[in-house]
């Protein structure tokens, strides 16, 4: 095979984690992605002579958004800037530090990336600082101060100990007052800054963070909570399990946040009748303007969707040898939130982006597809993955042709059109008498009709053999007949 350009081999590792054109589902850091070994197209592209390409090629991806595994644009970042070839890039991987590494998270990401890279040495060296420096500083004195309370950590790293090594000084007022907090906490920074008027505000802001995280009274907390739009973050542990604290922290959730905490909340046994958490939830589930904001895909709601509709767990056997107990009753799926998270499904479909190519689809409906289970998420059926990437592409592209694989080696249409739901697509593909899967016939049959398509997918929920003629050569005979060379 010949191997790809620097650039196509960047771009598969800024958006699936790898170089190679094959995607591994899974945790980057127990598969080793993380390693400078794995990423050899920085070099490639300083080889030949494109010096920022990288960086730029970085802040591309980060913008777009589309990255399965955001992790791998901070730790390419990071390799930018602990490569020893070009002075030139390193100053421009700097410069987007505070753009790609916008959240506490990412930054404490990148400082542990960028540490680990420069084993065995340990120094930070005057461009790193600088950075660093620059990151902390380019916030305003509120931001500044909700950063360093609500992130205190990540990767074995405090704002504490980058700060110390760092000694970012700002002549803000506001600013040096949460500095000093960080590195000697409240009582210093209130004796220092404490006659100021200008740090006033972000002193009273820390006082009532640490209230807060002090706070035994729940119903003081969920005030706190909605006097000050704190956010999930900043709720200390022994108030993860409290009723009113989560009352007041729902309509404070970003959406991503809220779906990953529904099925924690249904365990909890909260989401039951007409609670008042039940309307809340709704409400924010059906908030146009925070769904439009929130960047969702259908697929991240499928999967909250489908855990939350399995938060029950079967119930212990009782048997003659064991006295009977009283058993709490089973945990349902609150009907109204199902169907608000049915609504929120079809609005995500809305927000994804098209790429004008024309594609055919073709589908595995074998009973297999309906009775396993797709890799780390268990809840979600192969069946019910192909009907979603299926929708995601008939609703958002012009031409979009669906068939699935029939009987004695037919390709079967399904009709399929933009008001098709999840429920109607999946009934569609169990009415096709299945088939065998071949990766080779979609390609011949679009051969033979001579159908324009750019992409072909085939979905199916497992690896399959290819038969007589391979699937690369087909495609080659496709891109020959109907000359599309790129298809």
């Amino acid at each position: 095979m010949t191997s790809a350009p620097p650039e196509l081999q960047l771009k598969r590792f800024l958006h699936y984690g790898r170089e190679t054109p094959l995607y591994q589902p899974g945790d980057r850091f127990v598969h080793k992605y993380f390693e400078r070994n794995n990423v050899n197209s920085i070099e490639a592209l300083l080889a030949d002579s494109k010096e920022i390409d990288a960086v730029t090629h970085i802040v591309k991806a980060y913008s777009d958004g589309y990255s399965a595994h955001p992790q791998s644009l901070v730790f390419a970042l990071a390799l930018c800037i602990r490569q020893p070839t070009s002075e030139r890039l390193r100053e421009a991987a700097y410069n987007a530090i505070k753009t790609v590494c916008k959240s506490p998270k990412d930054f404490f990401l990148f400082i542990k990336f960028a540490y680990d890279l420069a084993r065995p040495q340990t120094g930070w060296g005057h461009g790193m600082r600088r950075a660093v420096i620059e990151w902390y500083l380019s916030k305003d004195a509120m931001e500044l101060a909700d950063c360093v309370t609500k992130y205190r950590g990540r990767h074995g790293w405090t704002h504490t100990d980058i700060v110390k090594l760092t000694h970012p000084k700002s002549t803000d007022i506001a600013k040096s007052a949460v500095l000093k907090y960080v590195v000697r906490g409240l009582k210093e920074a209130k004796t220092e800054f404490g006659d100021k008027p200008e740090a006033q505000q972000v002193l009273n802001f820390i006082q009532t963070i640490e209230d807060f995280k002090h706070c035994d009274d729940e119903q003081h907390a969920a005030r706190l909570i909605e006097t000050h739009s704190l956010s999930l973050e900043h709720v200390p542990a022994h108030f993860l399990k409290s009723k009113e604290v989560w009352n007041a922290l729902i309509p404070h959730l970003p959406l991503g946040v809220l779906l990953q905490n529904l099925k924690r909340l249904g365990k909890l046994r909260y989401l039951k009748g007409n609670q008042p958490i039940v309307t809340k939830i709704v409400e924010a589930l059906n908030n146009q303007t925070a769904i439009a904001e929130s960047n969702l895909h259908p697929a991240q709601v499928l999967i909250a969707l489908r855990n939350y509709e399995n938060i029950a767990k079967p119930y212990p056997r009782q048997t003659t040898a064991v006295p009977v107990v009283k058993v709490k009753q089973p945990l349902q799926p609150h009907p109204k939130i199902v169907e608000a998270l049915g609504h929120l499904m079809a609005s995500t479909f809305k927000l994804l982006v098209p790429t004008g190519l024309r594609y055919l689809v073709a589908i595995d409906v074998r009973n297999q597809m309906v009775h396993t289970k797709c890799c780390h998420c268990n809840n979600v059926t192969p069946a019910s993955a192909t009907a979603l990437i299926t929708l995601c592409l008939v609703k958002v592209e012009r031409d979009v042709t669906v068939v699935a694989f029939g009987t004695e080696g037919s390709m079967q249409p399904v009709p399929i059109d933009k008001n098709t739901t999840m429920e109607q697509a999946q009934n569609k593909f169990k009415e096709i008498p299945n088939g065998p899967v071949d990766l080779t016939q979609p390609l011949f049959w679009a051969k033979n009709l001579k159908k324009m398509v750019d992409v072909f997918i085939i979905l199916t929920d497992s690896q399959v053999k290819q038969g007589k003629v391979k699937a690369a050569k087909a495609l080659q005979q496709y891109r020959s007949v109907v000359n599309i060379p790129n298809s």
